[in-house]
């Protein structure tokens, strides 16, 4: 009976809320699919840091390229440039022509020889050949006479006429020619004025 003393209480009953049940819902998933990110590869941006790089590595060969230093000029190839320098000379003055002429034979000599032949009068030059016996006899006239030429129009007025500028180069060559074929098989001469300059200081 409700209500008596001593008596186990009534079980209570629970309301649910209009709409509900007592079955819990079942749990369904309505989100949509989810698409994975896709990753491009940077075509773009590798293709500027190539061509970057493609620059620089350009600029780089080309900056190099000018600042290779130049070859370096023989002495056969600075005598043979500074005779056909001369040769282009429309009308060229006879006492400095002769003596870039014999100068040129002289620098030779005292640079690839030894000879200290822009010292040196003609007639001891020709001295110093003769002592060496490094030139045949038949050389050795030619350059006496050319020497004497060159001397004759450095320092004898009246040589504005009646000389022949190509023949005279021609001569030249061909004494340096013979001169430079000879030099490269020959040790540096032995001069009887080595020694001097030291001496001096």
């Amino acid at each position: 009976m409700p209500g008596a003393a001593g008596g186990a209480p009534a079980p209570q009953i629970m309301q649910l809320p209009p709409g509900m049940t007592d079955t819990a819902d079942d749990i369904i998933d309505k989100l949509e699919p989810v698409s994975l990110p896709v990753h491009e590869f940077p075509w773009l941006e590798v293709s500027i840091a190539a061509a970057a790089a493609l620059l620089i590595v350009l600029a780089v060969y080309i900056y190099r390229r000018r600042k290779r230093p130049a070859p370096v000029e023989s002495l056969e190839e600075r005598v043979r440039r500074r005779l056909g320098d001369l040769a282009a000379l429309p009308v060229p003055d006879p006492r400095g022509f002769h003596a870039e002429l014999s100068g040129l034979l002289m620098r030779y000599a005292e640079e690839r020889l030894g000879l200290r032949g822009t010292r040196l009068t003609s007639a001891e030059v020709m001295c110093e050949f003769r002592r060496n016996g490094v030139m045949g006899a038949a050389w050795q006239d030619a350059l006496a006479g050319f020497l004497r030429e060159c001397d004759r129009a450095k320092f004898a007025p009246g040589m504005d006429a009646g000389w022949d500028p190509t023949e005279r180069l021609a001569r030249c060559r061909a004494l340096f020619e013979e001169l430079a074929a000879t030099a490269a098989a020959t040790p540096r001469l032995a001069s009887p004025w080595e020694g001097w300059s030291n001496a001096a200081v």
